[in-house]
């Protein structure tokens, strides 16, 4: 039985070592390695243990790569195949459900496990520099295996349950809030709660939010590397974070197992679709006129009119809710909440959501660019119209930037009845950054819609990756820039470089989406 099951995981190992970029990825993660250490050895003289700093950048940046993987990685495992429909193929092939289990999802957890098993000969190099001890690095490699056991499994379990790829995206986004982010901010809440005399610390809710902030804070892979990075630490390499992970984790493979044919039996996308097409038909009442692209984009990708009435109403609730609401919790409370509710106070935290919610639309539009047109294999279409394909581009985005009119008047709203909220901005210290961080974001959009054209899915997940290792990877030669410049031309000898640089980028990375296009067309 396990014979013929483990024979596609081995087929997906053997493939795996073959391929070039699978070794040139690896061979990029220990360069990556090496330009954090020349990064802390830069920076040597002002800190105390530089190996404990070298070793720290690399465990979070491990960190938030393996997250990403679950989102974006792990989570398409079984959701592409249902997508492409080849799981019945796979399944007339004589792969039963283990075997796919196995070659799907085991073998992508086992190239991440690999990978951090490669940094520990390098990662030993802190050692030589001081502050930390070959216990403490064990200790964290053992520590995010364990972690990477239970985002892959979970991940997969979500990716069998879930029918679309976008939805087992989700179910992972909303089981890493539980276990991270949940915890405290119910505790938060109730010791807020508490505190006005709402509840008591020995009613039910209380004692079961305690225990549930325990069991994530005993689970939580954060907190185990937050106490094996302390100073002195002299523990056990396994304790509950690593056997509660890997246990979960097994559970969670031999549940996605179980209900695999249950949930993989009958596949509802192509119905989906088609209910979703004739929907878009009977609400479809304006003609598209020239600007047929514009018109598509605004009325499919980002919903048309009742969408944006429905944003529109949505972002003018959350305004009225968050300054009404903190306006009548502080009138009627002897004691705030979680801050002084002045009125600038609640603006400015309203501009900030709006704010959010306009970076959540843009990369939402972004990574839909070209989705449609892929799927249907229409690019080859698009390229014989009687239009450049740069007019055709264009036309896209500003269908899709259309759809942020709602965020756009709710933020100019919000600056006209009160301008301080927005020259608090400013006024925090981190005005002459603004400019930089506009510019970071367009060139994160960019890399996201170039990835979108290379990757099914998961385009989110790999252009925040690469934003962070870019980042990582810039950190040393920065420190150089303002060693030489900050003295003569001040902060702006570091800003003006990269703000150069990350135009240049995204007019390289608008080249390449063209190339990748024109790529396509040709294939399909």
């Amino acid at each position: 039985m396990f014979q013929g099951s483990l024979i596609f995981a081995s087929f997906a190992l053997k493939k795996d070592i073959r391929l070039k970029r699978t070794h040139i990825f690896r061979f990029v993660c220990i360069g990556l390695v090496f330009i954090i250490l020349f990064s802390s050895w830069l920076t040597s003289s002002k800190i105390s243990s530089p190996g404990l700093d070298f070793f720290t950048k690399i465990v979070w940046l491990n960190f938030w790569l393996i997250t990403l993987a679950g989102i974006g990685f792990f989570s398409t495992a079984i959701t592409e195949e249902k997508e492409e429909e080849t799981l019945p193929l796979l399944k007339l092939a004589g792969i039963d459900s283990l075997g796919l289990l196995l070659g799907k999802s085991t073998v992508r957890s086992l190239r991440i496990i690999l990978i951090l098993i490669s940094q520990l000969p390098f990662l030993m190099l802190a050692i030589a520099l001081g502050g930390i001890t070959p216990l403490q690095i064990g200790a964290t490699i053992v520590a995010m295996i364990a972690y990477v056991i239970l985002i892959a499994n979970f991940s997969l379990l979500c990716s069998v349950y879930s029918r679309r790829s976008g939805e087992a995206i989700i179910l992972v986004l909303i089981g890493l809030f539980i276990l991270f982010l949940a915890p405290t901010i119910l505790t938060k809440i109730s010791v807020n709660l508490q505190a006005r005399g709402y509840l008591a610390a020995d009613e039910l809710i209380p004692q079961f939010i305690k225990a549930y902030q325990q069991f994530a804070h005993e689970i939580s892979v954060t907190e185990r590397i937050k106490t094996i990075l302390s100073t002195g630490y002299s523990g056990s390499v396994f304790n509950t974070q690593v056997v509660g992970n890997s246990l979960l984790g097994l559970i969670c493979f031999i549940t996605a197992w179980f209900f695999f044919e249950r949930f993989t039996m009958t596949n509802h996308v192509k119905k989906e679709r088609k209910m979703s097409q004739n929907g878009e038909q009977i609400q479809r009442k304006s003609r598209p006129g020239k600007l047929a692209f514009l018109w598509k984009e605004f009325h499919f990708v980002t919903g048309g009119k009742r969408v944006l009435i429905i944003k529109s109403i949505l972002y003018i609730s959350v305004i009225l809710f968050v300054v009404g609401g903190g306006l009548f919790l502080d009138q009627h409370s002897k004691m705030s909440f979680l801050f002084s509710f002045s009125w600038n106070e609640l603006i400015h935290t309203s501009l900030l959501l709006m704010l959010v919610g306009l970076v959540a639309e843009c990369t939402i539009y972004t990574s839909r660019l070209f989705r449609e047109e892929r799927k249907l294999k229409m690019l080859p279409l698009i390229t014989i119209l009687p239009h450049s394909f740069i007019r055709i581009v264009y036309e896209k985005i500003f269908g899709c930037m259309s759809a942020l009119i709602p965020v756009g008047m709710a933020i100019g709203f919000l600056i006209l009845i009160a301008p301080d909220s927005f020259t608090n901005f400013f006024n925090s210290g981190i005005n002459s950054l603004l400019l930089l961080f506009g510019i970071q974001f367009i060139l994160f959009l960019h890399l996201l819609a170039f990835y979108s054209l290379i990757v099914r899915w998961g385009a989110l997940a790999f252009a925040i990756g690469t934003m962070i290792l870019v980042e990582s990877v810039a950190t040393p030669f920065l420190q150089i820039l303002f060693v030489l410049f900050h003295v003569a031309i001040g902060e702006a000898g570091i800003i003006l470089p990269v703000f150069y640089l990350s135009l240049i980028s995204c007019f390289i990375l608008q080249l390449l989406i063209a190339k990748r296009l024109r790529q396509i067309a040709a294939e399909e």
